[in-house]
């Protein structure tokens, strides 16, 4: 299989114009430059097309949903004997999200002209990952698109399923910690230094407590100057793709894995998704030495990413999938061990689709559990934390008759 095209760096252009029955038509268009731009919209059956280069744009999210949807509708289309072409346009058409139907409006621009529809998916590296469009490529190359599409298609659901799960696990503690936080937050430095004032113009001494919750108060305000760029340093860290930025996500994603509960909880989903997604690659002929690549960038995550890529140079150099897996201490002994066997029978394939469904059902065992767990956890944290806060501040006021 050939290597897919480097992507280049295109441009976002405001277009109106008029279609083929004389009515008004307007919209945005990613074009390498404005002359390729007007020969995508008269492709599209535009005439009288006005453009105008937008220097500063939105980008143009696909949401991973939006994504599986879209290629469980064209593979059904592929199933029913609809040409590429015409598919392309019938999704246009159909989809509401955006974005999306703007990446598929160029994708179809370049498959009429003449464009290989994986090299096609291969100019947006940002909304097809390398597993769409190696499958693709396969599919074209095999000629079964629409069953390599319906694979495509099931492994997407699956993924999107199990960032689901954690999502939905995660999404209530994470906004009930957040407000407690911020609620905290703002007791300690607006409502004790007030106090602290009251309590210090009589005179009186402060109770133990209280002084720590003095201190906190004191030490939250000396120390939010050097808090606001570490936040501003990890909000840039997560949009830009330098070697810092890079290095500040591994370490940040590996100090998640160490936590007690949701440690294991993310290192099974990640699991999860490496071994379906592995799995659906070899099913589609993909070699395991290409097929590692598009795994490391399915797999979402920096440390399984940069995991997987060292297992990659490992296999071209002759070692096995299973000792390599073994010696990076990332996976689970029975994913390891399954792989082993897949490699000695000549059934990796399946048994990582075995693995990938295992997983998943421990997965739904952990989030059940966890969601169990965490719901009467946070009502103690969060009661004893207030609980603290009150007594601290009381004491004070049960102390001040000994003043007068």
């Amino acid at each position: 299989m050939s290597a897919p095209l480097p992507a280049r760096a295109t441009t976002a252009f405001r277009w109106s114009g008029r279609d083929r029955q004389g009515h008004a038509q307007s919209g945005q268009i990613q074009a390498l430059n404005a002359d390729l731009a007007r020969v995508q919209l008269r492709r599209q059956g535009l005439q009288q097309v006005q453009l105008q280069r937008l220097w500063w744009s939105t980008p143009n999210t696909v949401k991973a949903k939006d994504l599986a949807v879209m290629t469980r509708q064209w593979a059904a289309m592929l199933r029913a004997g609809v040409p590429v072409v015409q598919a392309l346009g019938m999704l246009c058409r159909s989809m509401s999200a955006k974005g999306l139907v703007l990446v598929m409006n160029n994708v179809r621009s370049d498959v009429e002209a003449g464009v290989a529809l994986h090299d096609a998916l291969a100019k947006h590296p940002k909304h097809f990952s390398g597993l769409y469009v190696h499958m693709v490529q396969a599919g074209e190359a095999a000629g079964i698109l629409d069953t390599m599409m319906e694979r495509l298609s099931l492994t997407l659901e699956k993924n999107e399923a199990m960032r689901s799960k954690i999502r939905s696990a995660l999404m209530y503690p994470i906004a009930v910690m957040a407000v407690a936080l911020g609620i905290l937050v703002l007791i300690l430095v607006l409502v004790v230094p007030v106090f602290q004032d009251v309590f210090q113009s009589f005179g009186a001494e402060l109770p133990l407590a209280t002084q720590l919750v003095v201190g906190m108060s004191n030490a939250l305000v000396r120390a939010w100057p050097a808090g606001l760029p570490l936040v501003l340093m990890l909000l840039w860290a997560s949009k830009h793709n330098s070697p810092s930025a890079s290095r500040m996500r591994q370490w940040l994603t590996r100090w998640w894995l160490r936590w007690p509960v949701l440690g294991p909880l993310l290192t099974t989903s990640v699991v999860a998704r490496w071994a379906q997604t592995l799995s659906a690659l070899l099913a589609a002929g993909v070699p395991l030495t290409e097929a590692l690549g598009p795994t490391a960038q399915a797999c979402d995550h920096a440390v399984f990413a940069r995991t997987t890529l060292q297992i990659q140079r490992r296999v071209v150099q002759g070692h096995s999938l299973s000792e390599s897996m073994a010696q990076s201490g990332r996976f689970p002994a029975m994913i390891v061990q399954l792989c082993a066997t897949g490699e000695e029978t000549g059934a990796l394939e399946s048994l990582l689709s075995r693995a990938g469904g295992l997983l998943e059902s421990g997965l739904d065992d952990q989030v059940n559990g966890l969601s169990s767990l965490l719901e009467p956890l946070i009502i103690v944290v969060l009661g004893g934390f207030i609980g603290a806060i009150l007594v601290a501040m009381y004491l004070p006021i049960f102390s001040l008759g000994q003043v007068f």
